[in-house]
């Protein structure tokens, strides 16, 4: 988290810079965000694709051994069910952690911000290019109106990237507690709600 910035703006030049400084910070803020995502990217995607092959190849191999040793005149058949067992495993392990679908989100996370960001750097250059050539007003107050508009860009993409984080975050969240609903169930009822005696 980057430290807010000082601010001050006793005359038109410490204005000026005040905007500068909030509006780079919102900046870097989202940008750091977005730097985030991408990296947790990367290593779900490294995590589910590494699971995902392994889950193939045992797969193939739980299958592919006890057909081999039946051909040869032997009996494989309980590797065939380990390697299978291994296989669901990793499959498994991928669900349950979420490295698939995470991964997903981080990239639409990723992918909003940037959108958001860009969209206020367009607005931000319009809003500067519609108020002139920069020499003409660089000693004189800015407007209010001006002032206001600037100000709720940075506040429009302060929000944005606040909003996107807590909603990804709500969504792992709600996938978390369902996958953990899930195995919960999956593995019978709780001791609290088995009868005595049972």
């Amino acid at each position: 988290m980057r430290p807010f910035p000082e601010i001050s703006a006793g005359d038109p030049a410490a204005q000026r810079e005040a905007l500068a400084r909030l509006r780079a910070w919102a900046e870097l803020s989202a940008e750091d965000a977005m730097d985030w995502y991408l990296r947790d990217k990367k290593r779900k995607r490294t995590g589910s694709r590494v699971l995902q092959g392994l889950a193939i190849a045992f797969a193939v191999a739980g299958t592919a051994v006890p057909l081999g040793t039946a051909a040869a005149g032997g009996s494989g058949q309980g590797w065939g069910y380990v390697l299978l067992a291994v296989a669901a495993g990793c499959k498994g392990f991928d669900h349950f952690f979420g490295l698939s679908s995470t991964w997903m989100r981080d990239i639409g996370a990723a992918h909003a911000l940037r959108g958001e960001l860009n969209a206020v750097r367009l607005e931000w250059a319009t809003d500067v290019l519609r108020a002139g050539p920069v020499g003409a007003r660089s000693h004189g107050p800015l407007e209010p109106a001006e002032v206001e508009r600037q100000l709720a860009l940075i506040g429009r993409l302060v929000a944005a990237v606040r909003n996107e984080i807590e909603s990804e975050t709500a969504s792992w969240q709600a996938e978390f507690s369902a996958r953990t609903r899930q195995l919960q169930e999956q593995g019978g009822a709780s001791p609290a709600e088995r009868t005595p005696g049972t």
